[in-house]
C-alpha cells in the first residue's frame, strides 16, 4: 500500500521517537532471538500493561464506528494473555500505562495508528521465537496479530486515518495524539517493572 498524506505526516510526526523504540533492549533481543522465556514472560507482561492501557483509553474514546473502525476486533490484549497462558504463566494484576486525553475520533485515530501499525512487523518477530517456542500459534498469537485479517483491517484503519485527517484541525489531533501514544509506549517500556523472579516456566516442548 502506497504512503497517503495523512500517513506520511504520521510517519514525520512520530519516526524519531519511533526509531528510538527499536532500541530498547528487550525490544532489540526479542528481534534478534535472544531472548530466554522468563524474559519473553517478562516482556509479555510489559505489552499487556500497555495494551490494556490502550484499549482502556479507545473505549472511553468517543466512538470509532462512523469512520469504519470496530475497536472489538481490533483488541489484542487477550492475545497476549493466550500467549503467557501458553507459557505456564498467570497474566494476573498490573498497573496500565497512562496514554494522552483521547478526547475526540481524531485523537484516538491517532491512538490506533500506533496500535495497529505495532502489527506490521510483528510476523517477523514471531519468526524469531522459533529456536524459543514450538511450532504453530502457542505462544507468539500476539505477534501474529490479527491473522488473516490483517491486510483487510489495515486498509480500514489507513482509510479512516486518510478520511478524518483530511481535516486540519483533525489532522494536528491525530499527530499530537500518535506521538504522545509513542512517548506512552517509551515511557511504559522503559519505567522499571517487575521481571519475574525463580519464575516455574514449562519446557519449550511442554
Amino acid at each position: 500500500m502506497s504512503e497517503t498524506p495523512v500517513r506520511a505526516a504520521l510517519r514525520a510526526a512520530t519516526g524519531e521517537i519511533h526509531a528510538r523504540l527499536h532500541g530498547l533492549p528487550a525490544l532489540a533481543a526479542l528481534a534478534a532471538g535472544q531472548l530466554d522465556r522468563a524474559a519473553y514472560a517478562a516482556l509479555l507482561r510489559r505489552f499487556l500493561g500497555f495494551h490494556r492501557g490502550a484499549e482502556a483509553a479507545l473505549g472511553a474514546a468517543p466512538d470509532l464506528a462512523p469512520w469504519g473502525i470496530r475497536l472489538a476486533e481490533r483488541q489484542r490484549a487477550w492475545l497476549i494473555e493466550a500467549d503467557l497462558a501458553a507459557l505456564g504463566v498467570d497474566a494476573g494484576e498490573m498497573g496500565l500505562a497512562a496514554l494522552p486525553p483521547l478526547g475526540s475520533a481524531a485523537r484516538a485515530l491517532g491512538c490506533l495508528y500506533v496500535t495497529e501499525g505495532s502489527t506490521l512487523g510483528g510476523r517477523h518477530l514471531a519468526r524469531a521465537l522459533d529456536g524459543l517456542l514450538p511450532p504453530g500459534e502457542a505462544g507468539r498469537r500476539f505477534l501474529l496479530g490479527h491473522g488473516p485479517r490483517h491486510a483487510a483491517l489495515w486498509r480500514e484503519c489507513c482509510d479512516a486515518l486518510e478520511r478524518c485527517g483530511a481535516d486540519p484541525e483533525r489532522r494536528a489531533a491525530m499527530l499530537e495524539a500518535a506521538a504522545g501514544t509513542f512517548a506512552a509506549f517509551a515511557a511504559w517500556f522503559g519505567a522499571p517493572g517487575p521481571v519475574p523472579q525463580g519464575m516455574a516456566l514449562p519446557p519449550a516442548g511442554g
